[in-house]
């Protein structure tokens, strides 16, 4: 099967894993500031000390391993003109897209305080100090389920870095890069799925940009989440998360599948972290396995020693 072959890395597995190890690093400076009492300020330092040193540690171990690192299934190629018209598409598409995004005309907030959270952060150098909607302190304190999540963190340190309202950062730059990404975990979806048809590949990106389009006018799908609340955990989670962890779990890359459950635990609270993307690689995992044990009975099948499996 073409998608079994796909076994090596790609350079965009390699940009995944570093993300999410990025995700990783913050989820436990944000915890060591949060049970040890840390300052925000002295968090993040911490996550930008540790942030830099994989940031070095990564682009060594990229250069070091590049001959490993698969850039087109059976080599590189051109492509072909119907190719370049269908990625000359997408590639308007996805401009009109950070365009939406960075007008900031559709932002959906209902319920959501993550730039308040974020400014209180800065604001009492603290995390979790004060209540976001009134800047009193809290009497009984944040549910422990919440207060482990560490995109505000995140998103605050990268304000404290850049020196940009929280405003600014957490509702334009963060969902463009969210955008971003959820076309990085597509591609390599359909990278696995048509590994030797360039075109397919394209179709499918520009299925799936049309599909967000579509989305955006509805509440709860992924095109809406992505285009108007692209900072939410559950955002990344459906944009970039998902599909990623489709891809590895096709490729039998379970390692990669695990980090992908450790990063949804680290940004959305579903059943304590064990949620979707745990649910999906599970189904994908049984029916994977149900699929070669039925392949394996199939009559007249190849055997090791070069008969038939029927015994003729």
């Amino acid at each position: 099967m073409g998608i079994i072959k796909l076994k090596k890395n790609t350079l965009g597995d390699c940009l995944m894993t570093g993300v999410i190890v990025a995700i990783g690093l913050t989820e436990v400076c944000h915890l060591a500031a949060v049970f040890l009492g840390l300052p925000f300020s002295a968090c993040s330092r911490l996550l930008g000390m540790a942030l830099g040193v994989w940031l070095v540690l990564g682009t060594v171990l990229l250069a070091a391993g590049r001959r490993h690192i698969l850039t087109e299934p059976g080599g590189k190629r051109r492509l072909d003109p119907s190719e370049k018209i269908l990625y000359g598409m997408l590639a308007l598409t996805v401009i009109s897209q950070l365009i939406f995004i960075g007008m900031g005309n559709a932002i959906y907030r209902k319920g959501d305080m993550t730039v308040e959270t974020v400014g209180s952060f800065l604001a009492v150098d603290g995390i979790y100090r004060v209540n976001p909607m009134t800047g009193t302190p809290y009497t009984e304190g944040m549910p422990l389920r919440l207060k482990i999540l560490c995109l505000p963190t995140l998103y605050g340190s990268l304000c404290r870095w850049t020196g940009l309202e929280p405003g600014l950062m957490v509702q334009r730059i963060v969902p463009m890069a969210v955008l971003l990404g959820s076309y990085g975990a597509f591609s390599l979806l359909g990278r696995t799925l048509f590994p030797q048809e360039g075109r397919m590949r394209a179709l499918f990106l520009l299925l799936v940009s049309a599909l967000m389009w579509a989305g955006a006018y509805a509440y709860g799908m992924e095109g809406f989440d992505l285009l108007c609340s692209g900072w939410r955990g559950v955002s990344i989670r459906g944009g970039v998360l998902l599909p990623w962890t489709a891809s590895l779990c096709l490729r039998r890359k379970w390692l990669g599948v695990c980090l992908c459950v450790l990063a949804e635990a680290c940004t959305v609270w579903t059943f304590y972290g064990c949620g979707v993307c745990l649910a999906m690689a599970a189904g994908l995992a049984a029916a994977g396995l149900l699929c070669r044990k039925l392949s394996g009975r199939a009559p007249g099948r190849q055997t090791a020693d070069g008969g038939r499996g029927d015994g003729k």
